[in-house]
């Protein structure tokens, strides 16, 4: 899944870490090159159940076409004399 980068306001002069923020993960890179990933576990299994949820309401669409049934009329019905 896609994240989305957020403006943080709180960033050190001279720009160090570079940090890029998305919906469940955020990335921190560092001057010397290391990188410093942080995980929100919350925001992640959010958007791990939503997905699911999605993808099973989903009816499974078939390409049998079932014969129509037709009502019974009451003409048909067997009327019998006493």
């Amino acid at each position: 899944m896609a994240t989305r980068k957020k403006k943080l306001e709180n960033v050190p002069s001279g720009g160090w870490p570079k940090i890029s923020q998305g919906t469940h993960l955020t990335v921190k890179t560092f001057e010397d090159g290391h990188t410093e990933l942080i995980w929100d576990d919350e925001a992640l299994l959010s958007e791990v159940r939503n997905a699911i949820l999605k993808a099973e309401s989903v009816m499974p669409v078939t390409k049998e076409v079932k014969p129509a049934v037709k009502a019974k009329s009451k003409k048909s019905v067997n009327k019998t004399k006493v």
